[in-house]
This record gives structure tokens, C-alpha cells and sequence, in this order.
């Protein structure tokens, strides 16, 4: 009987150690996104979710606070037509788009509740881009204000720019500060610089001072300088271009192939 009790205690031991396995955790693991979205938007002070916003009490795009809202996506097309067009939840996640710097064009649409009923900070962009409109009217306004707000630079959008009115410059600027290109919607709200084409020194239009091209541009710049009565004051290629050019109240720049003029002082 003795020479049972080792047999016994080592199947005693043999039981405790099945009864002590641990048991399999309930919870599984979470499954990793599948989000549609080609980027993840990185943890910043600049993009960082701020919670859900209230309407009436604006989104925080009037203080520089990307699109955050929900309400508003954006198709964007590639410079490279065989990469498919990608939608956007945000401006943040347009701008931290590892396609961003390659990005041909972005059309911002609302994808809120109808009708349009727009919170305090989109009203307020919306009567800078169209001065006296209603604001529940101006839904079409803002979609152009953001769909400036996705763009890489004035090289790639300068004729975007450069057709747009000055007030819908300065709601685009009021509303993206922060973007990557915010300081150069600035400048071209504040009348500092012209693309090709025309433009006059005029209330809405450009300031008077000197500018020259920012680049050097490519073969057949010419560009002209006319006073209010249509009398050529001065007119040059892509060298006088570069040196500067003088632009007094109520002339006319007329650019042809010279790229972008910036104000010099």
C-alpha cells in the first residue's frame, strides 16, 4: 500500500495543474481599420480632434482648426491619372496625405443634414466670401472657400488663385490659416501677387508697390504695364520681369507665359 501513495500524490498534482491552466480571454483583439482613408491624420496641436462640436457654436475653423466637423469630404484627383481619386474626411487628412504634395484637384461637398443650416463660424466665412448673402444661401461659397483651403501651393493652383475674387481669398485665408499653404492664400488676399492674365490696381484687385517674378520663367514670358487710359507704360520679358516692376494706382498688369509676380516691398 505504500508504493500507492507516490502514484497518488503525483495524480493529485497532475489534476491541480489542469484546474489551473488560465482561461482563455472572452475579449479579442481589435481588428485593425479598414479605413477607405490612405493616411492616418498624425497627433498634432494642428490636427488633433478637439470632440464633437455643437451647431450654432461653429467648428473651430474660424480660429484655424482644420475641418473637423463631420460634415464636409473631399474627392481629390492625382497629378498621376492612373492613381484613383481618394475622398477625404477632412482638411487635416488632405493635408497629411502622403499623396498631398501631388494632389491636381480637391472638390469639397457637405455631407450634413438638409437643409444647409450653417454654424456660427461657417456663416462668418461665408458673408467674407460673399459680402451680404444669406448665409443658409451661401453653401456653394464655403465649398469654394474649402476647396482653396486643399491646395498645394500658387504654383500648382495659380490660375485657381488668380480667378478667384479677393473676398473669397480672404475667406479662404480666415478659414485655413494653418494650412501648409495658408500664408501663401494670404498674400494673394492681401493683393501681393498675380498669376497671368490681367490684373489691375484697384480696390479688390492688386496693391501698388513693386513686384517681380518669383521664378524664372519658362521661354516667351512678355508682360505689359497700362495706365487707366489704356496707354502702355511699360513692357519687358522674363529679365525686367525678374529685376522689378513698378505698379502705381489703377494700372494694368497684363502676364502672358511668365508664371507668378510677388510684391518686392
Amino acid at each position: 500500500m505504500r508504493t500507492l501513495y507516490p502514484a497518488a500524490a503525483a495524480l493529485i498534482l497532475l489534476l491541480a495543474g489542469c484546474s489551473g491552466t488560465a482561461t482563455p480571454s472572452t475579449t479579442a483583439p481589435s481588428p485593425s481599420s479598414a479605413s477607405a482613408s490612405p493616411t492616418t491624420t498624425p497627433s498634432s496641436p494642428a490636427t488633433s480632434d478637439p470632440g464633437p462640436t455643437t451647431p450654432g457654436n461653429g467648428s473651430g475653423q474660424g480660429a484655424g482648426a482644420p475641418d473637423d466637423s463631420g460634415r464636409f469630404t473631399y474627392v481629390c484627383s492625382n497629378l498621376n491619372e492612373a492613381v484613383p481619386e481618394v475622398t477625404y474626411s477632412s482638411l487635416a487628412e488632405v493635408w497629411a496625405s502622403t499623396e498631398y504634395v501631388r494632389l491636381a484637384t480637391c472638390a469639397a461637398s457637405y455631407e450634413g443634414p438638409l437643409p444647409f443650416e450653417p454654424t456660427e463660424d461657417e456663416a462668418r466665412i461665408i458673408s467674407i466670401a460673399e459680402p451680404g448673402i444669406t448665409p443658409s444661401a451661401g453653401l456653394d461659397a464655403y465649398l469654394t472657400a474649402l476647396a482653396l483651403c486643399t491646395r498645394v501651393s500658387d504654383d500648382a493652383a495659380s490660375d485657381l488663385f488668380g480667378r478667384s475674387s479677393r473676398q473669397m481669398l480672404l475667406a479662404a485665408s480666415e478659414l485655413c490659416p494653418r494650412a501648409p499653404q495658408g500664408r501663401i492664400i494670404g498674400l494673394w488676399a492681401a493683393g501681393e501677387r498675380a498669376g497671368d492674365g490681367e490684373s489691375a490696381v484697384a480696390s479688390g484687385g492688386l496693391v501698388a508697390g513693386k513686384f517681380h517674378l518669383r521664378k524664372t520663367p519658362p521661354e516667351g514670358c512678355a508682360w505689359s504695364v497700362s495706365a487707366a487710359d489704356g496707354s502702355k507704360k511699360a513692357s519687358g520679358g522674363a529679365t525686367e520681369g525678374q529685376s522689378g516692376i513698378i505698379l502705381e494706382e489703377k494700372d494694368v498688369l497684363t502676364s502672358d507665359k511668365c508664371g507668378i509676380w510677388e510684391k518686392m516691398e
